[in-house]
């Protein structure tokens, strides 16, 4: 294949995808318990509480949900119907948009790495590793946020995973865009 990995543009826009997914993520874990607290929701006790079971148990159920319903829509679609929801949970900061941003991002991490993948034919291998790097957004995302919170407040820190999901709504989009092109 004369064709470089660089230069499959798709891959690229996924691995940017997969980075900012991951910005939005774990920004959003990382910035729960802070959140409700200073909205004066809860305590940090049973924000956690909520975080460890209502939050991660609605990924846990937005991934089991999210495989089943892949089986029956096209992944492009899917990743496209979680993104909008993500980036309206994150528009909203409510407790109950936060909660219910964790169904919506469960099935996003595996299916951008799919899509990212498709049609590199020899290059798969090292785009597959290269996507396996993309968790350093967990890292890069709180920084932004907490740097944002610190000079503003924890509601305007939102901004940080709102853009980062408006990328993967992007990349969704253009993949349900190609995938209509390729099918007609």
């Amino acid at each position: 294949n004369k064709v470089g990995l660089w230069s499959h543009r798709l891959f690229i826009f996924g691995l940017i995808a997969l980075f900012a997914y991951e910005v939005g993520e774990i920004s959003i874990n990382s910035f729960f318990i802070n959140y409700v607290v200073e909205q004066n929701w809860m305590n940090a006790r049973e924000a956690s509480v909520v975080l460890s079971f209502g939050g991660l148990g609605l990924f846990m159920l937005g991934r089991f949900a999210g495989s089943w319903i892949m089986g029956r829509v096209r992944a492009e679609k899917m990743l496209l119907v979680c993104a909008t929801g993500t980036v309206m949970t994150t528009l909203l900061v409510s407790l109950a948009a936060l909660l219910c941003g964790y169904a919506f991002e469960a099935i996003m991490f595996p299916t951008i790495f799919a899509l990212s993948l498709r049609g590199l034919g020899n290059h798969t291998k090292r785009a597959s590793s290269f996507l396996m790097m993309s968790p350093v957004g967990g890292v890069v995302g709180p920084l932004l946020m907490g740097l944002v919170a610190d000079h503003t407040t924890m509601v305007w820190a939102f901004i940080v995973p709102l853009v980062a999901y408006c990328v993967v709504w992007a990349y969704a989009r253009k993949m349900v865009s190609v995938s209509t092109a390729s099918s007609i």
